[in-house]
């Protein structure tokens, strides 16, 4: 019961943005289009979802961007803006009890999924749909890939393959543990019990490319990516770094800033020498968020020719 409790505090809570820390808004980039929609998903809960673009984008393709466990996609603008500006016009939504969406908790792993392919299915999109998610997003756009047949295609950004895989990591390899979480969230999601990604993977016909750095400490490569290599499936693709922990998709510069002025901040927040919303806003006022998210070129360029 206790991991159940330590899993819950984790994960399964409101993301919601903490005011002090810059993101980006679609208005930081000149000529970005940008909408809004909602809907209701079979919870009951309004889904916010949004479109960007440039103008002249490719007509026959959409990139569904799935965001990381947080506060929603607003921390994903500097991937979706590259996205657009490689010439797609990019989907993306905050998940159940994130960001804008509306709900009192993430109420499971297997929400986003959820969310995403009740998406999918209000919008009835003709284009092309490639997914791309990090990390929670990562696993959902594996989800959606196994059961959404029309998805041909898909990246996974230090994505994991289950929840027991993930927990793994989290409990550094105690397998009873990990399949406590496991069964704790078949309970919550009885389809989701149904769902063999390892079987899938090692079947599939569908193109995935996974980036994972061997170093992540959030999503470990070990119990996740590395196992998945061993299917010598051609259709899946790896690039694998090191040294990049949980953002490989970052260049070395942005993630050593980030980590430093992310890591500064909760440490002054644990000493209590950050009380006031204005000590906090001011922490970051040379911290600039491009710095903060500067990304790595050279994984992009994989990225989209696999996109291609």
């Amino acid at each position: 019961m206790g991991l159940i409790k330590i899993y819950q505090s984790n994960f399964l809570i409101r993301f919601d943005k903490d005011e002090a820390i810059p993101y980006y808004s679609y208005q930081d980039f000149p000529n970005l289009l940008y909408e809004e929609n909602s809907f209701t998903n079979l919870l009951g809960i309004e889904i916010k979802y949004f479109f960007y673009s440039y103008d002249n984008f490719i007509k026959d393709k959409i990139i569904l961007f799935c965001p990381g466990i947080g506060p929603g996609h607003t921390s994903y603008l500097t991937e979706i803006e590259l996205l657009c500006k490689a010439g797609y016009k990019v989907l993306t939504l905050d998940y159940t009890g994130t960001g804008a969406s509306s709900g009192e908790r993430l109420p499971s792993i297997n929400q986003p999924a959820k969310d995403v392919i009740e998406l999918l299915n209000h919008l009835n999109l003709k284009e092309e749909v490639i997914l791309v998610g990090h990390s929670l997003g990562g696993y959902t756009s594996l989800n959606v890939i196994h059961q959404v047949h029309e998805i041909k295609k898909a990246v996974i950004i230090s994505g994991f393959v289950d929840i027991a895989s993930e927990m793994l990591g989290f409990v550094k390899g105690i397998h009873l543990l990990a399949n406590i979480v496991k069964r704790y969230e078949n309970k919550l999601n009885p389809e989701y019990k149904k769902i063999n990604n390892w079987k899938y993977l090692k079947n599939t016909k569908d193109d995935i490319f996974f980036i994972h750095s061997t170093d992540d400490p959030m999503v470990s490569f070990k119990y996740n990516t590395k196992k998945v290599m061993k299917f010598y499936n051609s259709h899946l693709m790896f690039y694998i770094c090191e040294g990049k922990k949980h953002n490989p998709n970052y260049s070395q510069e942005g993630l050593d800033f980030m980590n430093m002025a992310i890591g500064g901040y909760n440490n002054l927040l644990a000493k209590g020498e950050l009380k006031t919303l204005e000590e906090k806003k001011q922490y970051f006022a040379d911290k600039p968020i491009g710095k903060m998210t500067a990304q790595d070129e050279n994984v992009w360029n994989k990225i989209l020719e696999f996109i291609k």
